[in-house]
């Protein structure tokens, strides 16, 4: 089964009655949020979200397991100076999650900034733990990045690395497919990025997929996102993904740019389907 969204918002008045009804609109099967302000850790509480209203109309069309909540990109579990905010973060995010049954909680690993790699990861995976033991049933999933600037995990042995470190079922990745070009991982040569996927066992631990275009060079490490067919990956090669048997029932999730001061998921959705 193909399952496909994009980000949605989640705000006043109506949060995740109001994110999930605009997902139907766009003709989708999943969604994903960010419980508050991408930039900010400032977040409402759960009695607001209009959870029963959404249980009553929508659960059926898409499940709460189907909703992916998106960490916001200010926290950085894998700096010694800032992990301690945001392990305390990242624990009432998912207290939050478990209160509408989502699953998948995406995270950026973060940046070694004047750290050494090696130390930043080594704390990296003590937060990752730590959340886990202080949390239940969310599982936590580490984004492929572009490996902009001091950025973690841009490539796929960094990733496997550290879950088969972790060594738990509730650790996983998002592939987000600008990020992996823009990291050096040629997706047009389909059949060899697969066969990467599978070498390096990523493909094992993925469960849910970020498809944008992307409007810089194979390898620039820019991480700019570009409409579905309008950037250097094209359409051809982001379909293939999206009906590939290896990602069926993964959620697929776009995350691509407004046009003209508007989403327009929903043609993309149906450019993507083959629809149009």
């Amino acid at each position: 089964m193909i399952k496909i969204g994009s980000h949605v918002p989640f705000k006043k008045p109506d949060y995740l009655f109001g994110a999930i009804q605009k997902s139907l609109k766009n003709k989708a099967n999943t969604a994903m949020v960010f419980l508050g302000p991408p930039q900010s850790t400032l977040r409402v509480k759960p009695e607001n979200y209009k959870f029963e209203e959404y249980k009553k109309q929508f659960a059926k069309q898409i499940l709460p397991e189907d909703i992916i909540v998106h960490a916001p990109y200010i926290i950085n579990p894998a700096n010694p100076e800032k992990a301690a905010f945001s392990n305390d973060f990242l624990v009432r995010e998912i207290e939050k999650m478990n209160y509408i049954g989502a699953k998948f909680l995406v995270l950026h690993p973060g940046f070694f900034t004047t750290f050494s790699p090696k130390d930043a990861k080594k704390q990296l995976i003590i937060s990752l733990k730590s959340i886990l033991i202080r949390t239940k049933n969310v599982i936590l999933l580490l984004e492929t990045m572009s490996g902009k600037g001091t950025e973690m995990c841009a490539s796929f042995e960094e990733i496997v690395e550290i879950i088969e470190t972790i060594n738990s079922p509730r650790i996983g990745v998002c592939m987000d497919t600008c990020h992996v070009w823009d990291a050096g991982y040629n997706i047009k040569k389909y059949y060899e990025f697969r066969v990467k996927l599978t070498e390096t066992r990523l493909v094992n631990y993925l469960k849910v997929i970020h498809l944008n275009d992307s409007l810089s060079a194979l390898g620039s490490r820019k991480d700019r996102h570009a409409n579905i067919g309008k950037g250097f990956i094209g359409l051809e090669t982001l379909q293939k993904i999206v009906h590939d048997p290896l990602f069926d029932n993964i959620p697929i999730i776009l995350e691509t740019p407004y046009v003209d001061g508007k989403p327009i998921y929903d043609k993309e959705i149906e450019l993507l389907l083959g629809k149009s």
